[in-house]
């Protein structure tokens, strides 16, 4: 008896499907391949339950007759290649003839399709892979595919889809990718009978670039091109201010197909240089146009990732180029923005003021004139030196009521301008002052959570800033939260806000980059789950928080160390990192070797 079968073809394209369709934006995203392959310039997408339920994809393509409807559900069956050479030079989205047959044999679909000059389209009813009817239809040119109850018949890939809020998120990162892609193809997108995305094609790539990362940020783009070794790269670098926390607004476009690689953004990233610090990410979108045949699109079955013929060249010019480029952009300091002590003094006493003149500090001291000089009108003295906040006039804030510090000693030191340093009975303790800082704004949030009015300040002029689509999504359920902590946040048109007030605490700059940086904080920490108000709450603390290099005198790290101690737990920070390292009088003996 043979241990090695055929497999049945019911079964061959199930494990295909596995390949092919992950999730439902896997659907979409084939589905729209063929799409845009097929010569369309309008598609709609319609989904519902986070497209498990539904996924339907509208376009005004080509369509079919009715021997090559049939012939798109066979595995294996293409217009787009014909012999093995072909595949050396794809210029299409889709070439393979395996989406559509995947997608049918692990749902139940409906293609309604109609060519220019026929009278009557067809419509194809499967089920499971298995075709059903076979009809005429009345339809305009194009074609329309129903995809419902994905995964039906596999249930053990049904059950590790995600919410319905996670999939549409994975939905929408499709068609922005699309529509970055595909500038003159107009895209909308529909879920659970609400509109949540429409782009309007256009010829102007600027303009795509506003519809879908926003006015604010295309203003802070800069174009780009190189030619190298017969490839041509185009697009857009957005300035060091521009650089985030993740690579979300890094597009990739290679001969049209949305591609991941991180040696290009690599590449790019060290064009950067130290005009962005470490940790984050610049923004930017990237044409590649080469010939087909220095790149295999064929490495991976979603075809998202590629290889490309002497790929090193290429990212040694691209680094440079890009090195170039930021080199040339003017780059003046902001002498408008105010910085100042983090700590909320009360009264008439309130921190000297300190401008921010880049990597110096402008101080300025009133000094008394003498009374007996000719000149008696008082002096400035200007100091350039580091930021150097004076203790107020006045009684210092007291210590909070009821509070037991575990330390010892009226002196504290600063190392490297990021910990602070003090003495207690077992040895000494060391303590990292943004995390210190990040504890106590938490809990204080949480107050704000409780019902404890927070205190605000209002904008002489309201800022209207409009975020990327993908910001947006993040942003919108924030809102409400932000508004109960102090800050006063509006809806003000599409993925736009109005902001006419910042809390009290708030010390940053009023430009609305801090609202960039909760919302890269949410998209890696955060979840529309139990806890999300909390998990939102930690990463207001963390990004508003005092930073490492900040430096602090002895008044601030008292305050500082006292407020930590008010807290519930001040040995950990919201996201679990410790807060105080002891070093005891034992342990450095033992290190000493007494």
């Amino acid at each position: 008896m043979s241990l090695i079968k055929v497999l049945p073809d019911i079964v061959a394209n199930k494990i295909a499907a596995g390949e092919v369709v992950e999730r439902p934006a896997s659907v979409v995203k084939e589905l729209l391949e063929n799409s845009i392959d097929a010569g369309a310039t309008r598609i709609t997408v319609d989904v519902e339950g986070g497209g498990r339920r539904l996924v339907r994809v509208v376009d005004n393509g080509t369509g079919m007759g009715r021997e090559d409807a049939l012939l798109s559900i066979e595995r294996h069956a293409t217009s787009k290649i014909e012999s093995v050479d072909d595949i050396a030079k794809i210029t299409t989205l889709g070439f393979r003839g395996e989406a559509l047959p995947s997608i049918v044999s692990v749902s139940r679909a409906v293609i309604d399709t109609k060519r220019k000059d026929d009278t009557f389209g067809t419509r194809l009813v499967i089920q499971g892979g298995v075709l059903r009817d076979v009809t005429d239809v009345g339809l305009e040119t194009g074609t329309v595919v129903e995809i419902k109850s994905l995964f039906y018949n596999v249930p053990a890939r049904r059950k590790f889809l995600r919410t319905d809020t996670t999939e549409l998120k994975h939905i929408k990162n499709i068609l922005y990718d699309m529509a970055v892609g595909s500038p003159g193809l107009s895209l909308s997108l529909t879920s659970d009978g609400r509109e949540i995305f429409a782009y309007r094609g256009t010829a102007e790539r600027t303009e795509m670039l506003r519809q879908i990362l926003g006015g604010t940020m295309t203003k802070l783009m800069v174009p780009f091109d190189i030619s190298i070794e017969g490839v041509e790269i185009e697009g857009f670098l957005g300035k060091p201010e521009t650089a985030r926390n993740t690579t979300v607004h890094q597009y990739i476009i290679m001969n049209g197909r949305a591609i991941s690689s991180r040696s290009i953004g690599r590449a790019v990233r060290d064009g950067y240089g130290s005009t962005i610090i470490r940790g984050l990410y610049p923004v930017f979108v990237l044409y590649v146009e080469t010939d087909p045949a220095r790149i295999d699109v064929n490495v991976h079955p979603t075809k998202r990732e590629i290889k490309i013929h002497r790929e090193f060249a290429i990212l040694n010019a691209l680094r440079e180029s890009v090195a170039l480029t930021i080199q040339s952009m003017p780059a003046a300091p902001d002498l408008g923005r105010e910085r100042s002590s983090f700590i909320d003094y009360s009264g008439s006493a309130r921190p000297v003021t300190v401008y921010d003149l880049g990597d110096r500090w402008q101080h300025e001291v009133p000094r008394q004139s003498d009374s007996s000089a000719e000149d008696s009108d008082t002096q400035t003295v200007l100091r350039l030196a580091r930021l150097e906040t004076t203790a107020p006039p006045g009684d210092f804030p007291a210590r909070p009521a009821g509070v037991e510090t575990c330390y010892d000693s009226p002196r504290f030191w600063q190392l490297k301008d990021r910990y602070i340093i003090t003495t207690v009975k077992e040895g000494a303790i060391i303590i990292d002052q943004h995390i210190a800082h990040e504890r106590i704004l938490f809990e204080e949030l949480l107050e704000h959570l409780k019902g404890r009015q927070a205190a605000a300040q209002q904008l002489l002029f309201p800022l209207v800033l409009d975020f990327p689509a993908a910001d947006y999504d993040i942003l919108e359920p924030m809102i409400p939260f932000l508004n109960r902590i102090g800050f006063g946040i509006r809806e003000f048109g599409e993925r736009s806000v109005m902001v006419d007030a910042l809390p009290a605490w708030h010390k940053g700059g009023d430009d609305g980059s801090i609202l960039a940086e909760y919302i890269d904080e949410m998209r890696v920490h955060g979840r529309i789950t139990s806890g999300y108000m909390e998990k939102l709450a930690a990463a207001v603390a963390c990004r508003s928080a005092i930073k490492a290099g900040a430096p602090l005198n002895q008044e601030e790290m008292r305050y500082l160390v006292d407020k930590l101690f008010a807290t519930s737990s001040p040995f950990v920070c919201p996201h679990g990192r410790p807060v105080i390292v002891k070093l005891t009088i034992e342990e450095l003996d033992r290190r000493f070797g007494r």
